[in-house]
């Protein structure tokens, strides 16, 4: 089963797994693309989100009356200018804080979604044509206010076992990994290209540590070593609430951490010539949920 995770939320390179998971997960990347889009002025990631026949028009608050004022329709030929002029002026952002997208609802071939972004709240109307998850509509009210951080509650862990190891010597309990390990390593961090990390997490292992590094370095965030033997699990999901986060164990500790995350036993150890498997867990305000995906 073909998969590519880029986000759960977390993704816009096309994914071939599960059908649930593979909307959601198209349909978060797409909108982390809208954003993204215009956070960095990118017009390539703009198209990746949006439909050329594009509506969207929105509510700005007036700051002297409070009243809501009808903002003009924006195009989509004017959302690609208006991504490369905030590029060109230099007004591009990262942001982490004032960013969320939730997947409202899925049918066959439309789906709705809610953005908060920097500029307010987008609910957003998609479509689905030629397995590709796009943007249709968007109806937006802004500008952004410090309540709709309270709202930023999604939590969001990605669990992964270490890439191939050297077998070659049975006494060695920390072996690096072998180049078919350091292949699969670098190529999670292009499955996770598009997932904005807050947080990396890893055993202090060769490879483990090994297995984290590309995509830390690609996303410029710092590795934090953790011993799953002793891990208060209470403070752990304090210290990560509301972020996104990769966390790289082994095959017993990934699915038991899972579990952990998860309050219930639902996985049981990897075999140990899975090196592929990704555990996606998200916590709301109102639920815990996971699944299990196969990255080849």
């Amino acid at each position: 089963m073909k998969s590519i995770i880029t986000s759960v939320i977390l993704l816009f390179t096309l994914i071939s797994f599960g059908q649930n998971e593979s909307d959601e997960a198209q349909i978060e990347a797409t909108l982390n693309n809208y954003i993204d889009g215009f956070y960095q002025g990118d017009t390539t990631k703009l198209k990746a989100a949006l439909k050329p026949r594009l509506y969207k028009f929105g509510y700005l608050r007036d700051k002297e009356t409070g009243e809501f004022k009808y903002y003009q329709h924006l195009s989509y030929e004017n959302a690609l200018k208006l991504a490369q002029t905030l590029k060109d002026q230099g007004r591009t952002r990262t942001e982490t804080q004032m960013r969320s997208v939730k997947v409202l609802e899925i049918s066959n071939h439309i789906a709705a979604a809610k953005v908060t972004a920097a500029w307010g709240l987008d609910y957003v109307l998609l479509s689905k044509d030629d397995g590709k998850w796009l943007i249709e509509e968007v109806i937006w009210e802004g500008p952004f206010e410090e309540k709709y951080k309270e709202e930023i509650k999604t939590t969001t862990y990605y669990l992964i076992r270490h890439a191939e190891k050297d077998q070659s010597d049975k006494s060695n309990r920390d072996p690096h990994l072998t180049d078919e390990g350091k292949k699969r390593a670098e190529s999670w961090a292009q499955t996770f290209k598009d997932v904005k990390f807050d947080m990396v997490y890893s055993t202090n292992y060769n490879r483990t540590k090994e297995t984290a590094t590309p995509t830390a370095e690609a996303q410029s965030v710092d590795i934090t070593y953790y011993d799953p033997r002793n891990m208060n699990m209470e403070e752990f999901m304090k210290q990560t609430a509301g972020k996104t986060v990769l966390i790289v164990g082994h095959s017993n500790t990934t699915p038991m951490f899972t579990n952990a995350l998860l309050g219930e036993k639902k996985y049981e150890s990897m075999s140990e010539d899975n090196n592929s498997g990704l555990y996606m867990v998200t916590h709301s305000k109102d639920s815990k949920t996971s699944s299990l995906l196969n990255v080849d």
